[in-house]
């Protein structure tokens, strides 16, 4: 499994871009009081991070864009 992100990097650099698109637009949408935010990246990233071929090295990796959104929402405002 790690040879095939060796051989194709742009795989893991493309399937962490649409789970971070996929995770802002999610969290634009309200569900009735309930608005997900910088959260939506997380809920995001949970069906792509599920299953047992997933080696632990990109689904640790995920967590950084994570908590790169809830940083910069926690953030001041300018």
């Amino acid at each position: 499994m790690w040879q095939f992100f060796i051989d194709y990097p742009w795989f893991v650099r493309f399937t962490l871009s649409i789970v971070i698109a996929t995770g802002s637009l999610f969290g634009t949408v309200r569900f009735g009081p309930v608005k997900p935010g910088p959260a939506g990246v997380l809920f995001a990233g949970l069906p792509p991070g599920i299953g047992p071929a997933v080696p632990a090295g990109p689904s640790v990796r995920g967590l950084a864009p994570y908590g790169d959104t809830v940083g910069l929402a926690a953030g001041p405002a300018l």
